[in-house]
């Protein structure tokens, strides 16, 4: 194999390895959020719709003033529900409670 050939096969992994970072980056936030409502909805308490939840979680994000706030609300809620087996109605409504984001007891 000639030094060319070898060139271009190392130039065209690592232009596949850009591509695949900037494709990381930009899903990362949409898979986070994905992760976190699938463990809600698995620890909400009986009764919870589903789309009611996902339309809740939505506007608990939309009422954050950035990306940043957003993924943060996020870690802070994965955090919570790992160490829970199963939530409260209580503690649900304490999660998702947009008007009390920042002054939450639970978190």
């Amino acid at each position: 194999m000639t030094l060319q050939k070898r060139s271009m096969i190392v130039i065209a992994l690592f232009a596949l390895a850009l591509i695949l970072y900037g494709a990381a980056r930009h899903y990362s936030s949409s898979l986070v959020r994905y992760v976190v409502e699938q463990s809600l909805a698995q620890k909400a308490p009986p009764g919870t719709d589903p789309a009611a939840l996902h339309e809740r979680l939505q506007a608990l994000l939309s009422a954050a003033p950035d990306p940043n706030a957003q993924m943060q609300r996020l870690l802070r809620i994965s955090q919570y529900v790992e160490k829970v087996q199963r939530l409260t109605p209580g503690e649900f409504e304490e999660l998702l409670a947009v008007e009390k984001q920042e002054t939450s007891p639970v978190l």
